[in-house]
Parts: C-alpha cells; structure tokens; sequence
C-alpha cells in the first residue's frame, strides 16, 4: 500500500514522542512528560532499527506536490540522522560535563510549561522515575567497557566533579525546585506541590544521580581513554560511525578529508579581516600578535556576572527593536536571556507551543573571565535574534507545516544561526569594530571546528594538537579552546554543521541577489528560507534555486 509523505511525517513524528523524551523535554511536550527514554539493549537497538526504516521508507514514498517532496526528504534526513548521531550516547557521551545526560537535564527540566494538576502529577512522577532510566544507563556503561566503548578519562572526572555541585546543594536550592508549579493551581495547592517537587528530588533524582556518579567513578573511570585518542578513529568500527554522524549533522555527502581542508581555507580567510578590523584598534599587522592581545588582555574580560548579564539583555532588546526591518513575518513569542551556572556557555531553548515558556537565551556567568567583552553580541544574536529564535519560535507559530519541520537539524539551524551573526552587522546591531572582532572570533570559532572535529575523529588528533591549532588561528581564551575541544570530543560532528549551513545559506543569497538584481527583497529571502521550517540543506537549495516554480 502506497503510503503519503505526510502519513509517513505523522508516524515518525509520533513514535519520536513515543521515544525521544529528552528531546520533549527540550520543546515543553508534556503529553508523556513522566516518561524517560529507553535505555536498555532492546529499546535502544529497536528505536535505531525505526529510524533507519523511515529514512529508507522516505526514499520511496508517493510524492505529488512540492510540499510532499520538502517532507518526505525533511523525513529521510532527520531520521537518519535519529539513527547516526545517537549511536554510542550512552557509552561516550551521557558521561559528558557539557552535552551529557546532566547538562542534557538540568536546563529543560525545570522549565517546563505546566498548566494543570494531571501535569503536575506527571511531574513529580518523572522526577521519581528517574533513578530507573539510570540503571539502564549504568549497565549500557557496563556493557561499554567490555566492548571497549569508554569516553576520555578526563570527560569522566569532570562530570564526577558537576554530580558532586549538583549533589552537595540541599534539595530545596536544586534548579529543578525553581520548576514553576502548574499555572492552575491555588495558592495552597501550589505550596504543597513545590514541597512535593523538593521531596521527589531528594527521594528520586539525586538518588539516580548519585548511582551515576558512583558508576561513572567504578566501572568507566578505570578503562577512559587518554588524550591522545580521543576520536572515534581509535574505536572500532568508528570511522563508519563517524562519517554517518557527520552526514547525520550536516545533510550532506561529505568526506570528512574535504571537510577538514575547507576548514583550513575558511581560517587563513579570516586572518585579512583580522589585520582589517582588529589591527587598527590594537596598532598591531601581525595576527598572531592579534590574536595574543585580544586572548590575554585582562581588560577585555568581564569582571562580574552583572555586567555580562546586562549586555546580554541589551543586545537582545536592540536586535527585537531592529528585527522588524528584515524579516516578515516576526514571532510572537518573545526571547528573554537567562544566566546558568552548569553546563555549555550559551545556548537556546525555543518557546512552548501554547506560548506559555518564552524563547530562552541561557548564557553562563560561572566565570565571567570566561567571555571577552566584545563576545557577547555575536552570541547573543546568533542564539537569541535574529538567529535561533525567529528560525525556531516562526517554526512553532507557523500552521502551515507539519511538526517535524518544528524540530532541531544541525546543519539548517546552526546555519542559520551563523548566517545571522554577519546578517546582524547588515542590521547594524554590532556597535562598533570591538563587537565586530566578536563576530570574527565567532567566524574562526566555527572554521576552525571543520579542521579539529574531523582532525580528532578521522585524522586521529590528539586533544593536545586540536587546542594547538585553535589557539594558534583564533584569540580564543585556552579555557573556551579547551572547552570546545572537549564537546568535539563528546559530540562528534555536530560542529561542523554551523559554518556548511551558513555556507549554503550565504551561497544561494547570492545566486538570488545576482539573478534579481534591484529586484532582490531581504524579507522575502528570509521568508523562504524560514517559510518552512527546518530543512535538508540540499532541499533548501532546490527550494531556493533549482525548483521550477520557484517563488
């Protein structure tokens, strides 16, 4: 029986809510808010072979119209990429300080719209359950071991040391216990739920995170890796692995060696802007010595987490003022910019479809020291606006496209969040060249990841010689080089994404300024580009340049 793009978009779209609970928890989904995903042998093998069974299913479904053909590949991609980035998390990458099973919850857990008492019931039942997705978790740990399937030593001992911050605060002082509890409670009804809150975390999540960090200490830490081999070159069967998480990421048929050269050539690029922009402000020619300044000057460097949290909420307040003049239409949700102390340096979290949670800016302020003072507004506009917030929150509140649309491919929307860090200077957002410098930092961030994710896991990189090479082509602070090296490491691929997205982004907006001339409208590129929600990048170049009908 010949199946429908969008009968096939509907079952893969279901069995991810069936499935990826991280994932809902990420984009406030709370029709099966108390479950956790399966982490057992079975269930992790039987999502794996699912997904694998929409992708090849999508190659072969009936399309008629455009839009079947935008959602059968938008299936295909995103399936495959379900299958590819996600073998080995357990093993590899739940053991992550940064984008692990801790980092992974602590930020969407507690931010959850909850609006009746069944949501709240369903809460305190996650929070309680908790300690049985562990388990599963502990013997996927085990199982790695014996299969040779460890993460780095050092990856182990730094979540080690965030289980025991989060673990040494009282119950009552966890993030999660800021969870708000559900709108249509009274007063009394909410008081007693937030006691409930602090009871299931004591009695059910500390308790899983406890056993994972006595696991971690027990059956990883003995066998984890060393620095030199910390890409999956060095496991077995991780080449294979490798170049399916990288097509996963990006959507794109791309050796890693291509990859890695583009890399090189998108950083020397860099380095005339460098002389351009920063050399004048600093009385310098030379980029290494520009480099050296901007990465060692101590006066660059925020002092406090209020100043760093002030600019943040500044440079989101003048991209919302501006955003109207480049984009039609605007979302209706607002971005708001939150600090953490646990975690990745900046990242977003989407509003909720009924609109209840805001579009999130999160930014650390756990050391100010950490960001330079012209960093922030590349990084607040790249995540906030114009960047993952009109790409993401214009997805929710747009009727016209199927959920799957709504949903995270790396190379679309990291692309298009790179691709709004130089729109924002066309905006002019960016206040003079020292902000400017933090979107050239931003840019060798970002090419440099081409040249270190696949020097570590194809070319077998040590994690010595990929903070090497970045801390000789950026001013990056060794401890954001270090940092990154390190999510490489856990996170193979995904990195990549950024700079190939913005690249094809970039590429087509100039095939379509030359082909129209002075008849090329920013709005309505923009609106083509985001008019449908996430994409494969080959089906945005269709959309964009080879369609015949194109609009």
């Amino acid at each position: 029986m010949k199946v429908t793009a969008r009968e096939l978009a509907d079952e893969y779209w279901e069995f991810r809510l069936e499935h990826c609970h991280f994932a809902n928890l990420a984009r406030g989904e709370l029709s099966r808010l108390e479950r956790w995903d399966d982490l057992s042998a079975d269930g992790l093998a039987g999502s794996r072979e699912a997904f694998l069974g929409f992708a090849s299913r999508a190659a072969r479904v009936t399309v008629e119209e455009d839009s079947d053909r935008i959602l059968a590949e938008t299936v295909a991609a995103a399936a495959f990429m379900d299958a590819s980035v996600t073998v080995w998390w357990p093993q590899l990458q739940a053991t992550s300080a940064q984008s692990g099973l801790l980092a992974s919850l602590i930020p969407a857990i507690y931010l959850q719209p909850l609006v009746t008492a069944e949501h709240g019931t369903r809460y305190l039942e996650k929070l309680r359950g908790f300690s049985a997705m562990v388990d599963q978790l502990v013997e996927r740990l085990r199982e790695g071991r014996a299969a040779g399937l460890v993460p780095l030593a050092r990856h182990v001992r730094q979540t080690m040391g965030k289980l025991e911050q989060v673990l040494a605060r009282p119950p009552a002082e966890d993030p999660i216990a800021d969870q708000p509890p559900p709108t249509e409670l009274g007063p009394h009804a909410a008081a007693r739920w937030r006691s409930d809150v602090v009871n299931a975390i004591e009695t059910g999540l500390r308790p899983g995170l406890a056993g994972f960090r006595e696991a971690l200490g027990e059956i990883t830490l003995p066998s984890g890796r060393p620095d030199e081999q910390p890409g999956l070159c060095h496991l077995a069967g991780g080449d294979e692995v490798y170049r399916d998480m990288v097509r996963g990421h990006t959507t794109l048929d791309m050796e890693p060696e291509s990859i890695h050269q583009l890399g090189l050539e998108r950083v020397s690029l860099l380095e005339d802007e460098y002389r351009r922009i920063a050399g004048p402000l600093l009385g310098a020619d030379e980029v290494d010595e520009i480099y050296s300044r901007l990465r060692d000057d101590p006066q660059l460097r925020y002092a406090s987490p209020e100043e760093l949290v002030a600019d943040s909420l500044r440079c989101l307040d003048k991209a919302a003022a501006a955003m109207g003049g480049w984009f039609d239409p605007v979302p209706e949700a607002p971005c708001v910019g939150h600090p953490i102390d646990v975690g990745a340096i900046a990242y977003y979290y989407p509003p909720s479809a009924d609109g209840v949670r805001p579009g999130t800016f999160f930014f650390n302020v756990a050391d100010p020291t950490a960001w330079a003072r012209f960093q922030i507004p590349a990084v607040a506009y790249h995540e906030g606006i114009p960047g993952h917030h009109l790409q993401m929150a214009l997805a929710i509140e747009n009727p016209d496209i199927h959920d799957i649309h709504r949903n995270y491919l790396p190379a679309f929307s990291e692309g298009w969040g790179l691709y709004t860090e130089r729109l924002s200077d066309e905006m002019g957002l960016y206040e003079d060249d020292w902000e400017r410098i933090g979107m050239l930092t931003a840019d060798s961030l970002r090419a440099g990841r081409l040249v270190v994710d696949t020097g570590i896991h194809a070319l077998g990189w040590s994690r010595r010689k990929a903070i090497g090479f970045l801390a000789a082509h950026s001013p990056m602070s060794l401890h954001e080089i270090t940092e990154e090296i390190d999510r490489y490491i856990a996170t193979p691929g995904q990195a990549l994404s950024y700079m190939l997205g913005r690249l094809e982004i970039e590429s087509l907006r100039a095939e379509s300024e030359a082909q129209l001339g002075a008849a090329f409208d920013i709005k309505s590129f923009h609106r083509t580009v985001l008019g449908r929600g996430a994409i494969p990048l080959g089906t945005l170049r269709w959309l964009i340049r080879d369609r015949p009908d194109r609009d």
